[in-house]
């Protein structure tokens, strides 16, 4: 039988539901995905893994209420892509206009319900939904503790890559961050990451993509690893 898998966007660029859904010629002879983009979401109906892409507005009940059926219905619950992990752009961008108090009211999807992982990126990679479904369904795969301990994180940033690793001297200067920021935040400065702060996007990729960092994460943020009650 089948995975019944959910896609849902709740209001993001729609970047990261096109990474799931170019995952699909992979997943598909294991999967059976339901999203408003095949015109076959339903929400009365019970699913194996649920991806939310996109931050959730907290003036926006009827997204709300959305939002917990969907953690009802679901086994598994993935924030998918920055927005929906660590808030990402959506949270933080004002689009060049002053500060006004609705420019706050996006935020994480772990804000509202419980999350059991979250994969920050803008967007992810393809090959990331098919190796955390993958590992879900085998029950093994070591980047799950770090995906479950996202999931207990409301932001990400460059910032708190320079705060935790930089300025506090365990970086080690490998230059997975700077290889991984989509904007070129950051920039290697005597063997050291330096952020340009205008170019940060609050994706949060460095951070997780640091050997250090992480380590940091599994510290702070204990989890256990939930998997499917059934495999393929």
């Amino acid at each position: 039988m089948k995975l019944r898998v959910l896609l849902l966007d709740i209001g993001g660029c729609e970047g990261c539901s096109i990474a799931v859904l170019r995952s699909l010629p992979t997943l598909q002879p294991n999967i059976d995905l339901h999203s408003q983009y095949l015109g076959n979401l339903d929400l009365n109906t019970k699913y194996d893994i649920a991806f939310i892409a996109g931050s959730i507005c907290i003036n926006d009940k009827e997204a709300i209420a959305k939002l917990k059926r969907v953690r009802e219905i679901s086994e598994i619950v993935i924030a998918f892509g920055s927005c929906a992990s660590v808030g990402g752009i959506t949270r933080f961008c004002r689009g060049g206009q002053e500060p006004r108090p609705e420019h706050r009211v996006f935020q994480t999807i772990n804000s509202v319900i419980e999350v059991d992982y979250a994969i920050p990126g803008c967007p992810p990679a393809p090959q990331t939904v098919n190796a955390i479904v993958t590992s879900l369904i085998k029950g093994i795969g070591p980047f799950l503790k770090v995906f479950a301990a996202l999931a207990k994180v409301k932001k990400l940033s460059g910032f708190d890559l320079l705060d935790d690793v930089v300025l506090t001297g365990l970086c080690v200067g490998c230059g997975a961050c700077i290889l991984s920021c989509p904007t070129d935040a950051l920039q290697m400065i005597d063997r050291r990451p330096d952020l340009i702060v205008e170019k940060c996007i609050r994706c949060g990729t460095c951070y997780v993509r640091c050997p250090r960092a992480t380590q940091i994460l599994l510290t702070r943020y204990p989890s256990k690893v939930k998997v499917l009650a059934r495999g393929v």
